[in-house]
């Protein structure tokens, strides 16, 4: 096992433990703050959270393997986005939360078994304007950045500069 690679998992699992120790405690009103920046509720960019670190495996598992990401453009990205916004609107903040948790735990596998020639391989990806980008910065860019992203919206939606 990669010493570089298990230092990021753990770093996805940060993320992850951080956003659920931040949320967790909210009352129905917060869960259910709208996130100006995000057009979503609180509640909703958990969910969204949690949803999206399987797709992220796949993604950098692609690039790292195959030296791409086929199709996987921001309208794509946009469109999952708004439809998942759409189907788990009224999303129970305990399920959010255990889907985070269930989840995390896919990413965090599947970086830990990258190796450092996978990280470093180098490809140009859509999402990032089809700059070269390593399969490292995928990793701190989604599954790692990811959590910390949205946390800093709904901190901006509550007023809370914790």
């Amino acid at each position: 096992m990669s010493a570089r690679a298990e230092a990021l998992a753990r770093r996805v699992e940060r993320g992850a433990a951080e956003l659920i120790a931040a949320v967790e405690g909210f009352s129905a009103a917060e869960w259910s703050t709208m996130c100006p920046d995000e057009q979503r509720s609180v509640g909703v960019l958990v969910h969204h959270v949690g949803a999206a670190y399987p797709n992220e495996a796949v993604n950098i598992t692609a690039l790292a393997s195959e030296g791409g990401m086929p199709g996987l453009t921001w309208d794509v990205v946009k469109h999952y986005n708004r439809e998942e916004a759409n189907h788990h609107a009224g999303v129970d903040k305990a399920a959010a939360i255990a889907l985070v948790r269930e989840n995390v735990a896919t990413a965090a596998t599947m970086v830990r078994g990258l190796t450092d020639e996978q990280l470093d391989r180098v490809a140009s990806t859509d999402l990032h304007w089809g700059a070269p980008v390593t399969v490292q910065f995928l990793v701190e860019h989604h599954p790692i950045a990811h959590p910390y992203i949205h946390l800093e919206s709904i901190r901006a939606a509550l007023g809370s500069a914790e």
